[in-house]
């Protein structure tokens, strides 16, 4: 059988390339060459921090939220944002089958790389034994990293809690063993099976770093760490535990990521210069990027999903809806000026000037992802290195959790010490005494606001189900009201409409007989 007939789980083990979701291609696997120790350190740094770097920028983040109701885009945009915001979403649908695709292949490197380094680590001693049992408990994240956004984008987690056996999971892969053997394929698991497998490989992950912690320096725990650590483990287990409506759990983890006084809140000029430079200690993991790997490869700009400034800088595929935009203006001094930091570092503190029919106009675009000027090459292609994990999703973790799990005076002190982070003047605003539905309610409006644009919008709204009417006025503008894409405009969601779980390919469902009737509803 011809390579181009295999099914995406099974191509992907052979290479790993997504053009369209800024997935760096690292080259075919050679499992013939015997695994040294520096060959082990080699393979490590490709699969588990190339690729978590990758998965954590460009459309892995955007396309999620050109889907929803935060943004609305432009007539002029030339359809570079594709489906994704028109609403025709269907089993063909590009960016479905890229980010699968592309999520297999992470998996199948992580199987090539696993049994290797256990069978490696067998054989050595002292810090090298040591050094290839923490590349186990990475690659062990990275594929539970891999399998966490495939179960958050195709998978419908709100069944977690009543229908776990019943509800589809995913397709569970742990061996690499590319074939065009169609009757091997694996068909979907049940959501339980999926979220068991994902929870324990979490788990040996954090056990592995944990343990690893205990014999070196606190490097890794630190601020802005480049190498992952049981912190970042937590993170994930928490973003996860909230997805599945583990509240319990989430809460601890989250308690346990806040714990670490490495770990503080940005605030002020330096939440604004945390989307410049990174600088701060509010991130928890950042995979290194340097200039000649942009230069190389120009696959770490999520600003371009906006706003295609590299070619026309007043050029913005996409703005903010009118909704988003106020949400930002929220919060007022005792002047009466804007008193959320979030309104500078989100949209500039002021209006832009965009190109419109016809001529030009101003009106507030999304700035939130500005470009490092460190990281510039001699076209500047607005680039930043990856935040895979910051603080303040713990803090909105915590307190959207704590409510739900019945520990309100937690959920309050939570959201209170984020909301006061993000004032310009803390004094203005008392603390946050909201109870019961209220706060739950402005706890969901500050995670709202406060992860707008990094690809979490699709989670919320299905764990929510709030669906939304994307047709509302924008008065801020009438001449650029006028220019949005009347696709855009029509498109509307009811609250628990099919399109919050994305479609398996066709073209996995058509190659692989296990996958027959296993098709998610609507599609």
């Amino acid at each position: 059988m011809k390579k181009k007939y295999l099914s995406i789980i099974a191509s992907a083990a052979v290479i790993l390339s997504s053009c369209n979701m800024d997935l760096t291609q690292q080259g075919v696997l050679d499992d013939t060459e015997p695994l040294t120790f520096d060959y082990a350190t080699n393979m490590r740094n490709n699969v588990v921090y190339g690729n978590l770097r990758s998965m954590s920028v460009g459309g892995w983040v955007y396309n999620t939220e050109l889907q929803l109701d935060q943004f609305i885009g432009m007539s002029n945009n030339g359809g570079r944002g594709g489906n994704m915001s028109n609403g025709f979403l269907n089993s063909s649908t590009g960016a479905f089958s890229s980010v699968y695709g592309s999520c297999y292949a992470v998996i199948s490197r992580c199987n090539f790389l696993l049994p290797k380094c256990e069978d490696l680590a067998a054989t050595l001693s002292g810090a090298e034994a040591q050094e290839v049992k923490r590349y186990i408990a990475e690659t062990k994240f990275t594929r539970a990293f891999a399998y966490f956004y495939l179960l958050d984008h195709f998978c419908n987690t709100n069944d977690f809690k009543s229908k776990a056996e019943t509800s589809l999971g995913l397709q569970i892969v742990t061996v690499y063993n590319p074939t065009g053997d169609s009757s091997t394929y694996p068909g979907r698991s049940n959501l339980k099976e999926t979220v068991e497998f994902i929870q324990k490989d979490l788990t040996e992950a954090f056990d592995g770093l944990a343990e690893y912690e205990k014999t070196v320096t606190d490097e890794q725990c630190s601020a802005g760490a480049y190498y992952l650590s049981s912190y970042a483990v937590a993170a994930l287990q928490a973003r996860m535990n909230l997805a599945i409506g583990d509240n319990e759990n989430a809460v601890k983890k989250a308690q346990y990521v806040i714990s670490n006084g490495n770990y503080a809140l940005a605030e002020g000029e330096d939440y604004v210069n945390m989307w410049y430079d990174e600088n701060v200690d509010e991130i928890i993991f950042a995979p290194f990027v340097d200039q000649k790997e942009i230069t190389d490869q120009q696959a770490f700009s999520t600003c371009q999903g906006y706003n295609y400034w590299w070619a026309d800088p007043n050029q913005s595929d996409y703005i903010p809806t009118e909704e988003s935009i106020y949400s930002l203006i929220e919060f007022e001094d005792a002047d009466g000026y804007i008193n959320d930091i979030r309104f500078v570092a989100f949209l500039g503190g002021e209006a832009h000037t965009i190109n419109v029919e016809g001529g030009v106009s101003k009106t507030y675009v999304f700035q939130k992802y500005p470009g490092n000027p460190e990281l510039d090459t001699s076209t500047a292609m607005y680039d930043n290195k990856p935040k895979t994990f910051r603080l303040s999703e713990q803090y909105l973790i915590l307190a959207e959790a704590g409510i739900l799990a019945g520990h309100e005076s937690v959920a309050q002190d939570a959201i209170d010490a984020l909301v006061h982070a993000r004032l310009i003047d803390p004094d203005a605003m008392g603390k946050i005494t909201l109870t019961g539905s209220e706060l739950l309610t402005f706890i969901r409006n500050e995670r709202s606001k406060e992860l707008m644009g990094e690809g979490f919008r699709l989670s919320d709204l299905r764990r929510w189900q709030q669906g939304f009417d994307r047709n509302q006025p924008y008065e801020i503008n009438p001449l650029v009201a006028d220019t949005r894409s009347i696709n855009d405009l029509q498109v509307t969601y009811a609250n628990n409409d099919h399109r919050f779980v994305w479609a398996i390919p066709q073209s996995e469902m058509n190659i692989n007989p296990q996958l027959k009737g296993q098709q998610n509803p609507g599609y």
